[in-house]
């Protein structure tokens, strides 16, 4: 076990500045900032080192404290973990005085190197214990990005402020320490941006902080030296400008530039994914990319800059906060986050959700301190426990749905609770990622799902054929390597009566279709199947095949297969078209007569299907949380949203905003809007429904007998 107080300074000695041991002191103390600190085998990035001992963070005063005053940073085995991290994204690939392992990518096929050194993966090996100090470390693997993302307050714009930003400043970007660039420092360049300038300018304003108060500066009499670690430095804070590592000194008469001339420079990238360009970081840092309205595209154009020709030279740092999730935000993070290698973004494995390769994931546990050790090492059983019972406490307070959404969002226990969106879902999510998390371990110990293809008969006839090789899509949002096509995925087969007939009316569909079999966005088409009986979704098809007859196809099919029929979006002409080619356009519902009660005055009248407009889609949303939080059956503990079955419409569900495609959400909206309509014919029949024993009957005009005209 580490114990912490090896790696920590108890003070830092006021020596005298003309002083040997001060001169002594503080080359040690940088070495150790640059290539890092051993103690007893273990080895502490410089990074990790500098920052909890140097650098200068605000604190609460006490556990229940409002105000906050300077303080130094934990060394909690967040801290461990986090640098242990960014010093692998960097290129870590050994150390030096190691003869017998190397971390170097470049040899992880041949699994040795041309010394014979045996090839390690970087993330182990620098977290072991060794038998003495291996020397310092090497970077000659290419630099990687990195992704963090987890709940708010557990300390990760501070560590990037100074053990990020404020680390790469100070020391010019060096990987090793030589005396000699006292006289000739290097330089480097570091970019922090953001979506919106007030995330980038939180965490800048964190860097000038610490910058300013950097400990070991030394008062005698009236002469005033500043910490040996202190920079001067020059220009502006704000978003567009720099700030530069240079000073000015009078020499032979003229005032020069010095230092070193390295760079903190804010970009913002709000309506500019270029914003970067121009730039030559060793490191960027990206903040609140859950607030990003182009982060993808923010990417794309960022990459080149950090390269020299086909090397990479810099990392992105990419940081997200469970809670500050906003439309396309949202989607463009999540999909880097479940696509790391995509994104060159140094990958871990999901242990939580059991979902792949993922980026790098902080539980709310990990930053409880109540819960950890004397040497910051969390007991996360009972963190866990408290987190639980506080969760649980919440489902049956007032207002119980909203108040655990936002706890889901604020304190994420898993990755996919970090993408709820703040605002824009109005359904019960947390009771939706509970059913996904009981639908997920059920399917994985023994798939219910009947995964297939419909096909026709020489009669005629719509039958099944499972085909186990087919891959369905489950997943939302899709990764880039995922394939489109899909397949019908099936819950129930279809009931069928004595005669071997699907009784007409039982099953209704709702289908969000496309058109073009060019893919110009991420939509694809979906065709939902309930029983209306049971008002249990029994089928799904959603996909895109290489072409759009391919995908009404198997629409048309799995419509047959359950004598069912459906109400289209009709805004794309495609299905209706190619069920007139077939003679079967009797498939598809007609317009909703309930759209105009919901539009006043709308003269849209399209014969099948209906059209999207934004107040037909906040009713649509209306309709699906009501369906959702509708007991089922006669149990007043279960809802409709206990039965689905539907892994890809429960995340869809979740991951509802405004702002993205969501297809299997408006393949159920229309499914719902038929369920309205016919509800709406069931009363309006019930109210013009009269008996002989109602007076008002006998009393039209019909039974009464007419007056003769006098002549």
């Amino acid at each position: 076990m580490i114990n912490r107080l090896n790696f920590i300074l108890e003070e830092i000695p006021q020596y005298h500045p003309a002083s040997e041991q001060y001169l002594l002191f503080w080359r040690e103390q940088k070495q150790r900032s640059i290539e890092g600190c051993w103690v007893g085998g273990v080895w502490m990035p410089g990074s990790l080192y500098f920052y909890v001992n140097f650098w200068t963070i605000l604190l609460n005063k006490s556990a229940h404290s409002k105000t906050k005053e300077p303080g130094k940073p934990f060394l909690r085995d967040l801290e461990w973990d986090f640098f242990y991290n960014w010093t692998e994204a960097r290129g870590f690939s050994g150390f030096s005085e190691d003869k017998t392992f190397t971390c170097d990518r470049e040899f992880e096929e041949a699994g040795v190197d041309k010394d014979g050194k045996i090839y390690v993966p970087a993330r182990e090996y620098m977290r072991k214990t060794f038998s003495k100090n291996m020397g310092k470390p090497l970077f000659e693997n290419e630099a990687k990005n990195m992704m963090m993302m987890g709940s708010r307050g557990f300390g990760k714009s501070y560590g990037v402020a100074g053990g990020v930003i404020g680390h790469e400043f100070l020391f010019d970007g060096m990987k090793e320490y030589d005396p000699a660039y006292i006289a000739k420092p290097p330089s480097t360049e570091i970019v922090a941006a953001a979506g919106d300038a007030k995330f980038s300018a939180d965490i800048l304003a964190k860097t000038k902080f610490g910058l300013d108060n950097l400990p070991g500066y030394v008062e005698l009499e009236d002469k005033f030296y500043p910490s040996p670690f202190a920079k001067q430095y020059a220009g502006s804070w704000m978003s567009g400008k720099e700030i530069r590592a240079e000073y000015k000194k009078k020499l032979g008469g003229t005032w020069q530039t010095r230092g070193s001339g390295s760079k903190i420079k804010h970009r913002t990238f709000r309506d500019n994914a270029f914003a970067a360009n121009g730039t030559r970081p060793a490191v960027m840092v990206m903040e609140e990319i859950g607030m990003f309205s182009n982060l993808k595209a923010a990417h794309e154009a960022s990459v080149e800059c950090m390269k020299n020709g086909s090397y990479k030279f810099g990392s992105c740092m990419y940081l997200g906060t469970g809670g500050d999730m906003e439309g396309g935000g949202t989607v463009d993070a999540r999909d880097m986050f479940y696509n790391p290698d995509v994104y060159d973004l140094i990958s871990f494995d999901d242990t939580w959700e059991d979902k792949g390769k993922i980026s790098y994931f902080v539980p709310a546990y990990m930053g409880l301190n109540q819960y950890k050790d004397k040497n910051g090492f969390t007991d996360e059983a009972p963190a866990k426990a408290y987190l639980d019972k506080f969760r649980d406490k919440l489902r049956s307070g007032k207002n119980s749905r909203s108040a655990l959404n936002a706890e889901l969002q604020n304190r994420p226990l898993k990755p996919s609770e970090v993408f709820l969106t703040k605002t824009g879902n109005h359904f019960p999510t947390a009771d939706l990622m509970d059913t996904l998390a009981n639908l997920e371990v059920e399917n994985a110990s023994a798939n219910l799902d009947y995964i297939g293809k419909l096909f026709v008969t020489t009669e005629g006839k719509i039958e099944w054929k499972p085909d186990a090789k087919l891959s369905p899509i489950y997943d939302y949002p899709l990764r880039i390597s995922d394939e489109i096509e899909g397949c019908v995925i099936i819950h129930e087969m279809p009931y069928e009566n004595g005669e071997e007939e699907i009784p007409y009316g039982m099953y209704v569909a709702g289908c969000d279709p496309y058109d073009h079999d060019e893919a110009t966005t991420a939509s694809l088409g979906s065709l939902i199947v309930l029983n209306k009986l049971t008002n249990r979704i029994v089928a799904e098809y959603t996909g895109r095949p290489e072409t759009a007859n391919k995908y009404y196809e198997v629409v048309r099919r799995l419509l047959k297969f359950y004598n069912a029929k459906c109400l289209y979006e009709n805004e794309r002409k495609g299905l209706y078209q190619y069920l007139e080619h077939k003679h079967e356009t009797h498939l598809l519902l007609d317009q909703p007569e309930i759209i105009k009660d919901i539009v006043q005055n709308s003269k849209v009248s399209r014969g099948k299907g209906m059209h999207m407009s934004k107040p037909l889609k906040n009713y649509g949303e209306e309709l699906i949380k009501m369906w959702l939080l509708d007991n089922y059956g006669q149990d007043e503990s279960l809802m409709n949203l206990h039965k689905i079955r539907s892994q890809g419409l429960l995340k869809e569900l979740i991951a509802y905003n405004d702002n993205d495609n969501f297809d299997r959400v408006m393949a159920f909206m229309m499914v719902m809007y038929h369920l309205e309509e016919v509800k709406k014919h069931t009363v309006e029949k019930e109210k013009k429904i009269t008996t002989i024993h109602d007076q008002d009957f006998w009393n039209k005009t019909i039974f009464k007998r007419k007056k003769r005209k006098s002549f």
